[in-house]
């Protein structure tokens, strides 16, 4: 269904903006300003994606728990000595793995005066499948403002001629909502290292192989703690900046490629004492794309192109 609904969404995009492939008509007549449909690849690579066990209150309930046989354990042993404690400072996750995805986007561009030039100012709102999906389904939906601190200069007369390629560097912000950043716990890692600090508080305390197996057979009953997704449905705002390289095709048509660095400001706020484990959404991304413009300066294109 999802499939089905993406494919008419670029069906419908595709056919609107080949009828504004003639001369200035367009879709949506404009003044000073640019409308464009799009579609990109994106290559994502997370810059960190981890988070600390003092940020997963689900891990330190199992961590209790577990702490609490093993004390029962040592009693029994004829030891008072207090357990040793994990170090909570301990980071899971997959840092520095890469998803590319493909996403549709309406591109708003303006600022300038005059339709020969590149507008400064883009305005782009995109969705496509969640940059960091490990399992599950969802979408990332984004609204992007940036600015051209550099751009290939056009202007009247000679300068009005089109370049080979035009280039743009921009600044810029970016906010989001992400429904599908999620990651199965036991599969981040926490279960695996949770299991290691059984193996090794056993050595310390010279428990016997039926009390290391009583204890694991409490972790694994403890598991059911464990939830199936973590950092679900996170909302991400922060600073963009970027380089993008493009070439004019058709009437309005365009190819481009771009890269772009984006950082999570909503990270400052994770890792403070009862928080849910969320991680971050720093990135660079990689990204091939083809847009058109179906609006522009010009006329409105008429029923002849239907």
């Amino acid at each position: 269904m999802k499939k089905k609904l993406l494919l008419n969404i670029l069906v419908l995009g595709l056919g609107l903006a080949l009828q504004a492939q003639s001369g200035n008509r367009y879709i949506i007549p404009l003044e000073d300003a640019q409308l464009d449909f799009g579609i990109k690849m994106n290559a994502v690579f997370a810059m960190d994606d981890r988070a600390p066990l003092s940020a997963n209150p689900h891990f330190q309930a199992m961590w209790n728990l577990v702490k609490l046989g093993a004390s029962l354990e040592a009693l029994l042993q004829g030891m008072d000595a207090p357990m040793s404690e994990l170090e909570m400072g301990e980071a899971f996750g997959r840092n520095g793995y890469n998803k590319t995805v493909a996403a549709f986007y309406l591109r708003y561009s303006f600022g300038e005066s005059s339709d020969l030039a590149l507008q400064p100012q883009v305005l782009e709102l995109g969705v496509g499948p969640g940059y960091f999906k490990e399992g599950g389904s969802g979408a990332n939906v984004y609204l992007d403002y940036r600015y051209s601190i550099l751009r290939t200069p056009y202007s009247a007369g000679g300068g009005s001629i089109d370049r080979a390629f035009d280039y743009e560097v921009f600044l810029g912000l970016r906010a989001g909502m992400d429904w599908s950043f999620q990651r199965n716990e036991s599969e981040a890692g926490f279960f695996q290292f949770l299991t290691n600090e059984l193996e090794r508080i056993a050595l310390e305390n010279e428990f016997t192989a039926t009390q290391l197996i009583a204890l694991q057979d409490l972790a694994e009953d403890s598991r059911v703690l464990l939830p199936e997704d973590v950092g679900g449905r996170s909302f991400h705002v922060g600073p963009t900046a970027g380089v993008r390289l493009s070439r004019k095709l058709f009437s309005h048509g365009r190819v481009f490629a771009q890269g772009q660095v984006f950082y999570d400001l909503m990270d400052l706020g994770q890792g403070r004492s009862g928080e849910e484990n969320q991680r971050s959404q720093h990135h660079i991304a990689l990204q091939l794309g083809l847009e058109f413009a179906i609006g522009g300066e010009g006329q409105r294109a008429g029923p002849s192109f239907y």
